[in-house]
């Protein structure tokens, strides 16, 4: 989710980019299956359910690294001019 969301402006972005879900208004929600690929570092999501109804079907696929007590999933994507972009989300074990 983007840190501002100015309820002034509407953001539609009328295609999806490579690898990634439609966010609206700078928030993008979906769910859905996930296969974990060890060897290859990878971890393909199916999205059964998206806040945006164009993703629902698509196949993300990620890279996935662990790190002691941190998981590193990293989006290789685009902007939406098309210039090569990597998302980098992080989770921590806690406890």
């Amino acid at each position: 989710m983007r840190r501002v969301r100015d309820n002034s402006t509407t953001e539609v972005v009328q295609t999806t980019l490579f690898n990634n879900s439609r966010a609206q208004n700078g928030y993008d929600a979906y769910f859905g299956t996930y296969d974990v690929d060890d060897a290859q570092g990878t971890v393909t999501q199916r999205l059964v359910g998206a806040l945006s109804r164009e993703n629902v079907g698509q196949v993300l696929t990620r890279i996935m690294t662990i790190v002691r007590d941190e998981l590193i999933i990293r989006v290789q994507t685009a902007t939406n001019d098309g210039a090569p972009l990597v998302r980098t989300l992080r989770w921590r074990r806690v406890g």
